[in-house]
């Protein structure tokens, strides 16, 4: 619900994660679904993309129940049974009623509830049969009260991962000639953009923004205003960052309904971030032959690095692979080259950081309260997967722990903070951020 007396009726992304308690990148997930109210331009310099909040409520309340009672200023948003807090519940209870929050029909299953329980992800019951409690009935099962059932099902929720690439698709191109320059710049563009405005365009987090500008060939930031020169930052967004630019041509296409949206011209290696198990190319499309120094530019690699990855031999455990091979090369005389779709499916799917650098996307992680401790192990095991990897030895991320090489823990044992913990402990969302700011190349400075 948005308040009648709100200000702001328009909403940037940043805006609408903020409203409803979701990441940035989920609300981007959103803008690419069916029906979701499409951005126009806004703002001073007329570079920011805002959607009505009126119509982005409507919207999350019809398709997404659960993320849309997080932006309710309402307390029971849902509209749960009323009811006393004392009330005693089953679990076969809180199944309907959890099945009616995430807008489900069948029940949620009472196993399934009870491994949130095993997994602490929800609370214990409050009554057990033989617990003999003063004033309170007997129970011959697990009780929860109405007020703990409540407080649960209400819970801040993590938007859960796509199992679809989300990821808009480029607009057809015009008719026009193949040597014109393309730009997602619309005619009241200003020639120069911020830090804010670039990330608003290009629908990625300001954080993403600063780290493209740290990479060669990023256009040089204007001393005195601090703002890049919009024409540059397009081409290199259209060369170096396929998806953002596709992303921004479908929402400048929604924006300006009617309006063609232009795409790089054949040949341009556009689709060179194609995702894997996609469809060979085109017979038209002429193919991009890359050498180790090309790879290494590619992906702002070292060259020892691509040359390690030059020689990576299959890996097979159970008749399954765990590592793919590299591709092989186009020649065997020197100086070899690769095909560059080639290279790119196998460094999505065998180095998944580096490509998350590539694209301007984040490394895959597995969902959690940001507040939840890992242990060494854990850390060491979503790290791994992260980078597709092994998992460090407890050793080895101890001697990075002593070194400042990972962040110091945020646990330790007799602290005096609860729970009590016996080891060093993380907070997941402290092993998240390490772990999405290596751009994996290999350099390991103390933080």
């Amino acid at each position: 619900m948005i308040p009648a007396d709100a200000e702001n009726k328009d909403l940037t992304v940043e805006d609408i994660a903020a409203i409803y308690k979701v990441a940035v990148t989920q609300v981007h997930n959103w803008t690419s679904m069916e029906g979701f109210p499409p951005g126009r331009p806004a703002g001073v310099l007329g570079t920011l993309l805002v959607r009505n909040a009126e119509a982005v409520d409507a919207w999350l309340e019809k398709n997404f129940r659960v993320y849309w009672a997080q932006g309710q200023d309402s307390d029971n948003p849902l509209g749960l049974p009323e009811g006393g807090d004392k009330d005693l519940l089953s679990l076969a209870d809180i199944g309907r009623l959890e099945a009616q929050v995430i807008g489900r029909e069948e029940p949620v299953p009472a196993t399934t509830l009870r491994g949130y329980i095993s997994k602490g992800t929800m609370p214990g019951p409050d009554r057990t049969p033989g617990d003999r409690k003063e004033g309170e009935p007997e129970v011959t099962d697990r009780k929860w009260y109405r007020a703990t059932v409540y407080q649960w099902l209400q819970r801040p929720r993590r938007a859960r991962r796509s199992s679809k690439s989300s990821t808009p698709s480029a607009a057809p191109a015009p008719a026009g000639g193949a040597g014109e320059e393309p730009t997602v710049s619309t005619a009241n563009e200003p020639k120069s953009l911020g830090v804010r405005q670039i990330a608003s365009k290009y629908l990625v987090s300001e954080a993403t923004v600063r780290n493209w500008a740290k990479l060669d060939g990023f256009p040089a930031m204007h001393p005195k205003t601090k703002t890049y020169n919009a024409a540059a930052v397009d081409r290199w967004v259209r060369e170096h960052k396929k998806r953002a630019w596709a992303a921004a041509q479908e929402q400048m296409a929604q924006a300006a309904p009617g309006a063609a949206a232009i795409t790089p011209a054949e040949g341009s290696n556009a689709s060179a971030a194609r995702p894997a198990g996609a469809k060979g190319r085109s017979r038209r499309k002429q193919r991009v032959e890359l050498d180790l120094e090309g790879i290494a530019k590619r992906f702002d690699q070292p060259l020892s690095t691509v040359g390690y990855w030059a020689r990576t031999e299959e890996k097979r455990e159970g008749g399954k692979v765990v590592r793919p091979a590299f591709p092989e090369s186009l020649r065997r005389e020197r100086p070899r080259t690769w095909d560059q779709d080639d290279v790119d499916a196998w460094v999505m799917a065998a180095r998944p950081h580096v490509w998350a650098s590539f694209t301007g996307t984040g490394p895959l992680l597995p969902e959690g309260n940001p507040r939840d401790l890992l242990d060494v192990d854990d850390f060491a095991m979503i790290w791994a997967e992260a980078t597709n990897g092994e998992p460090n030895s407890r050793s080895t991320m101890h001697a990075y722990h002593s070194r400042g090489q990972i962040p110091f823990a945020d646990r330790a044992p007799d602290d005096g903070g609860s729970p009590t913990v016996f080891a060093y402990h993380w907070y997941r969302e402290t092993v998240y951020e390490f772990i999405r700011s290596r751009r994996g190349k290999g350099n390991f400075e103390p933080r």
